[in-house]
Formats: C-alpha cells, structure tokens, sequence
C-alpha cells in the first residue's frame, strides 16, 4: 500500500508568487483530480473557470515519475483567501478537515438550496445489495493492498460511473469529486439530485459535508457514521445509510443495514 506525502502551492493571482497550501497524505497517483476536487468540495473554489492550470512541478526523485508537489494556478477575481485554507500541520490520511478551518466556516460554504424534487426516484433497498457488491467488485489496489478505501458514484439507474481509491477516504472522495466534475459541478439540476455515493468506510462528518457540497442524494457507507455526520445528513436531506452486511444464500442474497436518515427516501 503506497502512502507519500504531496505539497499543494497556490498562486492566488496570475503574478503572484506560489505559497505552500498545505500538506497531505495519499496514495500517488490522479494527484490532479486529488487537488480539483478538494478546491471544490472544500469551498476553496466554486467557479472552477477561475482555475487556470493544476500541474506537477520541481523534480521527481526519478525522472520517469511525477513529483510529490502539485501547483495551482488562480485567475484574476478568484477570490481566494489563501489564510482560511493554509495550514501548518500535515494533513494525514484519516483526517481531511483536521486543523483546515472552523466547523461554522465550513458549514457556511454549503448550497444554500438543497431542496428535492419529490418527483425523484427513490431508491431501491434491493439496490444497496448491488451498489456494495460493485464498489467491492471495482476496488483494484483494495484487492491488491487490503488497506486502500474506495468511494463510487451512482446515478439514478443505479449503476457504478466510476471508483476512486486512496489511502485516505477523503482523498478517495475528492478524487472522484474531481474527476467527474462535469456531472457534479453547477446548478441543482433532476439529474444531479438521484446521484449517491458508496463508501467502503465509515461516514465521518467530512465526508457527509463534500457530498452536500455536490448535491449527492444517497450517502451508503460500509461502516458506521458519527453523530455528526448524522446532524449533517438530516439538514441537508440526505439518505444516509450504514454498517451494510450482506451474503449470497442459494435464494438470493441478504442485506442488512441502518437507516439514520431520510428513511421516506427508500424503496
């Protein structure tokens, strides 16, 4: 399982020098879709126009990798408060909002309309069994390491477009964040709102608050979620589902799982 470190500069303005952001931890490799996705999900960036360019730069410890530093260039009127986001400690693998900002800074860049369209699917408990099983299906590097955690996107006929994976959670759900921005990106639309996720962890409060940030409908995680993560998903409408168990039988299959909110959002 490979864990390095990636260093995040910023240039705020187009003749600005770059400055160190912060500090991460993550399984190299979509280090692009990793730093788009967390510009958008963190509230650093919600006009993703006013990203110029995102690039790897300074040397590779060999010639045929990419660097460890990833820098992001801002277009004039980004707006971008550089001291809300920079931080000082590293940021692990297990924590994404650790030492980022405060919780009411955070909870202030949300949607301000999360309203549903009552007209939308619900979604099939039956389905739950299929949606894990694919996540699980589609995990490659879990399969290989036994320790990466995978997040995959669903759409409203309850297939799989794609499966991030990381060593950290919420570097596995930027990365899928921002490799699909063409789907989560922009204005609350029908389709957006039958979009879910499939997490192989359990649901922490970040990670419930990046889903709100791209209008996700279902939230299924493997394990449990906090008591945050909860609050969270009840003020902005989300079904969220957890500690999902399942096995195949010669009838069938059986699914188990805890609703914690949003039942009405079930089939």
């Amino acid at each position: 399982m490979s864990e390095e470190p990636l260093q995040i500069w910023l240039s705020a303005h187009p003749n600005s020098p770059p400055e160190l952001l912060f500090t991460t931890m993550r399984t190299p490799g979509d280090d692009h879709h990793l730093v788009l996705g967390w510009l958008y999900s963190s509230g650093a960036i919600q006009d993703t126009t006013k990203i110029l360019s995102i690039h790897h730069t300074g040397t590779g410890r060999l010639k045929s990798q990419p660097t460890n530093r990833v820098q992001v260039n801002l277009a004039e009127g980004a707006n971008f408060n550089l001291e809300t986001f920079q931080r000082i400690d590293v940021m692990n693998s297990a924590c994404g909002v650790c030492g980022q900002q405060s919780i009411e800074n955070i909870l202030d860049k949300l949607p301000q309309d999360l309203t549903r369209d009552t007209r939308a699917p619900l979604l099939p408990i039956a389905a739950v069994y299929t949606l894990t099983k694919q996540l699980r299906d589609k995990q490659v590097i879990f399969g290989q390491t036994g320790g990466n955690h995978g997040v995959a996107l669903f759409d409203q006929g309850l297939q799989i477009l794609d499966v991030r994976e990381d060593v950290g959670r919420h570097n596995a759900f930027d990365k899928l964040i921002g490799a699909n921005m063409n789907i989560l990106a922009g204005d609350i639309d029908p389709i957006k709102q039958n979009l879910g996720v499939v997490l192989s962890s359990r649901a922490s409060f970040e990670l419930v608050q990046k889903a709100a940030m791209v209008n996700i409908r279902y939230i299924i995680a493997m394990s449990a979620p906090s008591s945050l993560a909860i609050d969270l998903a009840k003020d902005c409408d989300i079904c969220l589902l957890g500690f999902i168990k399942s096995s195949e039988n010669l009838s069938g299959f059986t699914i188990e799982f805890n609703v914690y909110s949003n039942p009405h959002m079930l089939i």
